[in-house]
């Protein structure tokens, strides 16, 4: 059973990865979404958090509202737990990533080493995308779809396993879930 799951692992990788022999304009949007968005993203959805006007007119417009600065705290806090436990298993299993492990995997671009379970990437898209969804479902969803490219784009690019991204997926949108649900109870 084991090793049945094994190689169902493998053949999600192997063709996910096999995808960077097709053409080096596509390796070139796959590192731009793998290794380049992360940042306009995570800086896209902070943004988003901080200036929504949270149903303010235009005659009567709040800077930084009361919401606003809930929802910075509901996301921030389930960004930081999910980071965190996420770390504790990078630390704990210390696995390769598959161009350490794969004699055959050429990664698109160098990345960590024995650090690759759960992705970091996908956890903190998870948790952020979840967060941002709870509140706003249409804006959420975009968040949603950029925090999915994200981690598979990892996987394709060689420097995450098809696991690695899945579990960093659970991992941070549970963690969101979990502290919106925390908060709004106890709001009540």
């Amino acid at each position: 059973m084991l090793n049945s799951l094994v190689e169902f692992h493998n053949q999600i990788f192997d063709s996910l990865h096999v995808l960077t022999t097709i053409s080096p304009e596509l390796n070139f949007w796959i590192y731009i979404i793998a290794e380049q968005l992360d940042w306009y993203v995570l800086l896209a959805g902070m943004l988003f958090i901080i200036l929504h006007r949270h149903g303010h007119s235009i005659n009567r417009p709040v800077f930084i509202s009361r919401v606003s600065i809930i929802e910075g705290i509901y996301t921030t806090a389930g960004i930081l737990i999910a980071w965190g436990i996420s770390y504790i298993m990078k630390i704990s299993f210390a696995i390769g990533r598959p161009f350490i492990q794969l004699m055959d995997v050429l990664p698109l671009f160098p990345y960590g080493g024995y650090d690759s379970f759960p992705s970091g990437h996908a956890t903190l898209f998870a948790a952020m995308a979840v967060a941002i969804y709870l509140h706003h479902r249409k804006v959420g969803s975009i968040f949603i779809l950029a925090a999915f490219l994200i981690g598979i784009t990892r996987v394709i690019a060689g420097v995450h396993f098809p696991i690695d991204v899945l579990v960093g997926w659970i991992l941070g949108g549970l963690s969101s879930w979990l502290v919106y649900k925390y908060f709004t109870k106890k709001m009540k």
